[in-house]
This record gives C-alpha cells, sequence and structure tokens, in this order.
C-alpha cells in the first residue's frame, strides 16, 4: 500500500532531505538516497537492502515497489523538494548503505588478486569515475583511506552510474588498512615520484596486487611513502604536466595491471 504526500512540511520529506544534504544523518542511520530508476534498478539487483521508495504522482515507473518496506507517492511539489538532481526521473529510494568498515573486508581480501587503495580523495567526481574504471576492469574491492568525502553522498552516487553497487568498497585509516594488505599477503605498489621509480612497464605485478594512490593535489602522506613499498609511475611524454587527474591515473594503472594477466 503506498502513502500519498502532498505537503512538503511533512516530517519524511524533511528526513529525506537531510539524507541528501547531511553526511552525519547518512552515517548515523546507515542509510542513503539513490534517484533515477535505473540507479535504483542497480541497487536492486546488487542487493543492496531497500528502505523507502518515492515515486512521483502519475508516473509510470518500471520497479517491482514491492521490495520496499514503504512505498510513497509524492506531489510534483513534493518530489521537486526531495530531488537532488532537477532532472530526476520519477523515483527516489532510500536504502540501507553496507558495512564499511575493514572488519567486513576479511572475505573480499581472502580471495582478492587485486584492490585500489585512495588516500584522502575528496572529489565526488573522481570518486564516481574511479569505482567505474575499477568495476570495468574486475579490481576485486576499493578502499578508502582517510577519504574527505562520504562515498554514499549524491554525487558520488551519480557520478558512479552504479558502480558503486556492485563493488566491495572499504573505509578506514591509512595505517589501519596497511596492516590488512599486510595480513591478507598483498603487494604494495604506491605512486609516487621519486628518483628510485620504476616504469609502470617494468613491473612484474605480484599475485595479490595492491595498487596505491593519493589525491591529486597532494599526492601521498608519508605513511604510505616511507614505508619502503614498491613505488611505481606513469610514463608521461609531455613537458606542460607533471600529474595525472587522479581518476585518469588510477584507469591506467589497472588497466595496466589486467593486461599483465593476459600476456
Amino acid at each position: 500500500m503506498s502513502i500519498l504526500i502532498s505537503s512538503t512540511s511533512n516530517p519524511k520529506v524533511k528526513d529525506i532531505v537531510q539524507l541528501l544534504t547531511k553526511s552525519r544523518v547518512r552515517k548515523s542511520k546507515g542509510l542513503c538516497v539513490i534517484e533515477g530508476e535505473r540507479e535504483i534498478q542497480r541497487a536492486i539487483a546488487s542487493k543492496w537492502i531497500p528502505s523507502e521508495i518515492w515515486m512521483l504522482d502519475g508516473s509510470s515507473v518500471a520497479i517491482d515497489s514491492s521490495c520496499f518496506p514503504d512505498v510513497y507517492v509524492a506531489s510534483q511539489k513534493v518530489f521537486d523538494k526531495i530531488a537532488y538532481r532537477s532532472t530526476t526521473e520519477w523515483a527516489i529510494a532510500v536504502f540501507h548503505t553496507p558495512d564499511v568498515s575493514l572488519e567486513a573486508s576479511k572475505d573480499v581480501l581472502d580471495r582478492a588478486k587485486a584492490v585500489l587503495i585512495l588516500e584522502g580523495i575528496e572529489k565526488p567526481g573522481n570518486l564516481g569515475a574511479v569505482l567505474r574504471s575499477a568495476v570495468a576492469v574486475g579490481i576485486d574491492a576499493v578502499l578508502l583511506a582517510n577519504p574527505a568525502i562520504d562515498p554514499f553522498g549524491p554525487n558520488v552516487i551519480r557520478n558512479a552510474t552504479g558502480a558503486l553497487f556492485e563493488i566491495p568498497l572499504f573505509v578506514g585509516d591509512s595505517k589501519t588498512i596497511q596492516g590488512h594488505l599486510k595480513m591478507h599477503s598483498f603487494e604494495s605498489y604506491i605512486t609516487h615520484m621519486h628518483s628510485e621509480s620504476s616504469s609502470m612497464y617494468d613491473i612484474k605485478w605480484s599475485s595479490k596486487t595492491a595498487l596505491i594512490l593519493g589525491e591529486e593535489s597532494r599526492g601521498l602522506t608519508m605513511e604510505w611513502t616511507e614505508k619502503g613499498y614498491h613505488n611505481i609511475i606513469i610514463p608521461m611524454e609531455g613537458t606542460s604536466i607533471d600529474s595525472l587527474n587522479v581518476s585518469v591515473a588510477a584507469a591506467v594503472l589497472m588497466y595496466q595491471w589486467k593486461g599483465s594477466l593476459l600476456v
């Protein structure tokens, strides 16, 4: 049974707006908002746990709402209030976010052949693009070390176009992540401009590879650069640039790793 909500002052409207706009609310409730039929269908297919769905009154939505405990029909005014994007198509849903703690990563890291670690990531567009590339390549998990953004914020979800639902994601501090990588026998490869760096073309990747990149404006911190990890670079021909966008660099390195499996 669906409930019609026509007033923007309804407490349920306030609740979903807070989920959209406040990271602390998403974290405390363990919920996030997903907009649009395609993304909602992908979240359901990836076995994310549904909480509630809002559909624009009078619209035709090709989503099986029976898997949602709560179903709401929103007036146009209410829908405009709760939609983060002006182009949102007819449906908005709330899902429970998966457990991203490092304690939950054990089974994934046990069987993983390659993982990607991003330290200090701060731009939703970059994280979304990295997640898409990671899924395309077949990376087993992405770990965020001291991220400056909420991976379940609306801009990350939009830019990831469904990849966030598919790839295991974990969050922790750099030191703890390093401990988990060691515990699960990963060889770590950092990306840091240094005289002792090796070209990615010369690397013989481990059977359990961890690729580590830092935020492009600052690079990796000493927490990673002073631990004796393999140091690799992406060779560049031009003289007017000294680095690539972190999402581009991550994609290049992940595909380089993938290509080594095909040789």
